[in-house]
């Protein structure tokens, strides 16, 4: 369906010369022919465009609730883990105090036994 380019304005043709202005048209006509898109090829183009930014905007919608739920379960679980920093925490602070209970106990009983065990030489 190809239809016949319009003649070139006479004061084109006044001012460029019969020759350029052939070479000219032949020019747009090729540039036309290899880059222009036609009306309605435009408008199937602009309706299909419409189609995908209604679909990605869906896939933008659901991307961000699937964000928002991850977002929500990471939260959860650094509590939990927060939670669970603090149990160790507990735990070490009773683990440091049993230690130097035992540590004070066993260096007292050996002080003891020392003193015990000093006097008995001592005796006859």
């Amino acid at each position: 369906m190809r239809t016949a380019l319009p003649q070139m304005p006479q004061s084109v043709e006044r001012t460029l010369g019969p020759e350029a202005t052939g070479d000219l048209s032949q020019w747009f006509e090729i540039v036309l022919v290899e880059y222009a898109v036609r009306r309605y090829e435009y408008r199937q183009v602009l309706s299909r465009l419409d189609i995908l930014e209604h679909d990605v905007a869906d896939v933008k919608d659901r991307i961000t609730d699937l964000h928002r739920t991850m977002d929500e379960r990471f939260d959860r679980m650094n509590e939990r883990f927060d939670h669970l920093n603090e149990r160790f925490d507990q735990m070490y602070e009773r683990m440091t105090t049993m230690t130097r209970w035992t540590v004070g106990t066993l260096a007292l009983l050996g002080t003891i036994m020392t003193i015990l065990m000093a006097i008995a030489q001592f005796v006859p």
